[in-house]
């Protein structure tokens, strides 16, 4: 009872009790009569009486009854606030027996949710899902379907709905839904786009996504948003390197360098581009212009990525002095010859040419005194010529500066380690990513001679959507 009514309640009460005192004190005078007219009298008491009732009791009901009112709306808003509660640690428990892929248990949950409300959007969306996990696709279906009815505007259930069709081997009649979002919610539409050129991505289906890349560009030239045209341009450059790969593989070399050749002209710094068009002069037997390429490649970029190559590409062909004459040019040709002439020393070690490795080397020493790959080679020198103080030496610095016995590749993008080059992150997609893990060895790529360049990463923002 709330304070007010009480104290209407003993405001009353004592009114009351002054009433009948002041009555007994006053009998005759209240027992005098009371003219309502010519004919009619009532006595004092019976008139003051039915005036004060006329003035008392019609605000008491209204107390009275709002009171119960309160009190009533209140005990059904405690009833609701049980069963929503008891409704929401259903669903908690539904969506815990999902996770732990209980289907069975959770579809029992679901259900009894449907039972109270039927309607209920997350509960259809769920429930569907999880009678498709559990294999009872036709079911799935036709909840999808019936919640589709109800919310005819849900992308979220399209797409639901389009995966239980494919799952019960009607492929024709999802990919129909799928093009209804693209066709009917432009915007999303778009972010389907890119989730089927992702996932063609991640199965190397080169072709599937390139169709796709070219609906999103169409659809953002039709948009003209010239901001996301410029963010799809690194993916649509990637994928066509994708397809001068796949011209090589099908021994198509002349349009195979055409592209590559594109690619440069648009983004010189690509060394994926620069590598393959060398590769695809070796293809023909050009074994000069291959190298050429490389080396072009090199003086463009800085990239250790080409004397790799091209050390890798001598040492195959048993021309060992041929690599060595590269690698000696190179070095008189470039401002900073700190990694070709550190290339050359790996060369000659590789070679078994302890003494001019040694002489290669310590030509360099005070410029990558504080590299750990240098004084590990120069360790394994040292020790090949039977100087195993000084080989000891060498190796112990290297440990001292990074704990690390051997320099591998790192993608800048998400830091994926590999063990040799590659064009392509395999972990997050990114091309041009890959490179010589410089982190551990305290000298910058710029004191290397290596010149910044442009990592294409795959554009998706569709992960929440």
């Amino acid at each position: 009872m709330r304070i007010r009514t009480l104290i209407g309640i003993l405001v009353a009460l004592a009114f009351v009790v002054l009433a009948s005192f002041l009555s007994t004190r006053n009998t005759e005078l209240l027992s005098q009569r009371f003219a309502l007219g010519d004919s009619v009298s009532w006595p004092l008491y019976a008139v003051l009486l039915v005036a004060f009732l006329a003035g008392f009791l019609p605000p008491v009901v209204v107390l009275v009854v709002e009171h119960f009112r309160q009190e009533l709306a209140a005990r059904r808003d405690r009833r609701l606030n049980r069963e929503a509660e008891s409704r929401r640690g259903s669903f908690r428990r539904a969506v815990d027996y999902q996770a732990d892929g209980q289907w069975a248990k959770a579809a029992a949950e679901l259900e009894s949710l449907l039972a109270e409300k039927p309607e209920d959007f997350g509960t259809l969306l769920r429930y569907g899902e999880v009678l498709r996990r559990s294999g009872r696709f036709d079911e799935a279906v036709e909840i999808h379907r019936r919640a589709s009815v109800l919310y005819p505007r849900s992308v979220a259930l399209l797409y639901e709905l389009a995966a239980d069709y494919e799952h019960i081997g009607k492929e024709d009649v999802g990919r129909e839904i799928r093009n209804r979002i693209v066709r009917d919610f432009s915007g999303i539409g778009l972010e389907v786009r890119r989730r089927r050129r992702n996932a063609a991505m991640a199965v190397h289906d080169w072709a599937e996504a390139a169709r796709h890349q070219d609906s999103i560009e169409s659809m953002l030239r039709e948009n003209d948003d010239k901001l996301e045209l410029e963010r799809e341009r690194e993916v649509a450059l990637g994928l066509t390197y994708q397809r001068g790969l796949r011209a090589m593989e099908a021994d198509r070399q002349e349009e195979a360098r055409a592209i590559f050749r594109e690619i440069l002209q648009q983004e010189p710094y690509f060394i994926p581009a620069s590598i393959m068009l060398g590769e695809v002069a070796l293809l023909a037997g050009a074994y000069t212009s291959a190298c050429a390429e490389w080396k072009r490649g090199y003086l463009a970029s800085g990239s250790p990525v080409f004397l790799q190559r091209i050390e890798d590409h001598f040492i195959e062909r048993e021309r060992p002095a041929e690599a060595i004459e590269t690698l000696h040019e190179l070095i008189s040709s470039v401002d900073n010859d700190l990694l070709p002439r550190f290339f050359l020393g790996r060369l000659y070690y590789r070679l078994e040419m302890h003494d001019e490795a040694l002489k290669a080397l310590s030509g360099i020493r005070d410029r990558v005194a504080s590299s750990p790959t240098y004084h590990l080679l120069h360790g394994r020198i040292r020790e090949h010529r039977g100087e195993l103080e000084q080989a000891i030496a060498a190796y112990l610095e290297s440990l001292q500066q990074a704990g690390l016995t051997s320099a591998e590749y790192r993608c800048e993008v998400c830091a994926s380690a590999y063990g040799e080059w590659r064009d392509r992150c395999d972990s997050c997609g990114s091309w041009n990513a890959i490179q010589l893990d410089f982190e551990e060895e305290q000298i910058s790529p710029s004191d290397l001679g290596i010149r910044e360049r442009p990592v294409w990463v795959v554009v998706d923002d569709t992960e929440d959507a």
